[in-house]
């Protein structure tokens, strides 16, 4: 496989950014200032002092970087979980080998998933790296703080993962909420047109 590598073009002193797109890249050079930073400098070979500014991640990837080796463990982690779990359907039932792989793909969540239903929300998430190690564990959610705070939801923590159930806002405050956040929506709308 030939190796490609990063563009070497710089902008012009105003900005001073090296292009983070491959070489013999098609349209204008971009940079942004880090991976996850939500806009990005462009500027093209005719005049490198003529900076925009755009939203949206240039992110250098290095395609000679090995993912072979990584694909090779995924699959062989998940070839040998799919073995252990017909085995299981073949001794006990395949409720067994279903609530194992379950269990196994929330033990491996590493960051947060979220539905939302409405009011509701569901989700997984990791435990805090700060909170005492417990391998099962029913807890409440509440909106706020304090003992007077109201039950928002349940929370099932297994080891090293939450799964939970709960309200974003009090029953009360639904019709508040609801209003805010479509006048958030539209004032976004505004700034995007």
């Amino acid at each position: 496989m030939r190796r490609r590598r990063q563009c070497t073009t710089w902008s012009g002193s105003a900005v001073g950014v090296q292009c983070q797109r491959l070489t013999r890249h098609d349209g204008p050079h971009g940079a942004s200032p880090t991976s996850t930073y939500d806009e990005h400098w462009s500027w093209s070979d005719d005049d490198l002092d003529a900076i925009a500014v755009f939203t949206g991640t240039v992110w250098f990837h290095r395609p000679d970087r090995d993912r072979t080796g990584k694909t090779a463990r995924f699959l062989g982690k998940w070839t040998a979980l799919g073995l252990f779990a017909a085995l299981l359907w073949w001794v006990d039932s395949w409720v067994t080998a279903v609530v194992f792989l379950a269990l196994e793909v929330l033990l491996s969540v590493r960051r947060a998933h979220f539905v939302d239903l409405g009011r509701f929300t569901a989700g997984v998430w990791p435990v805090t790296p700060a909170a005492p190690a417990v391998i099962f564990g029913v807890a409440f959610a509440l909106h706020g703080e304090g003992r007077n705070a109201k039950r928002a939801g349940i929370e099932i923590i297994l080891g090293p993962v939450v799964v939970g159930v709960f309200s974003l806002v009090l029953r009360s405050e639904w019709p508040a909420y609801k209003r805010s956040q479509a006048a958030f929506d539209d004032r976004q709308k505004e700034r995007r047109s």
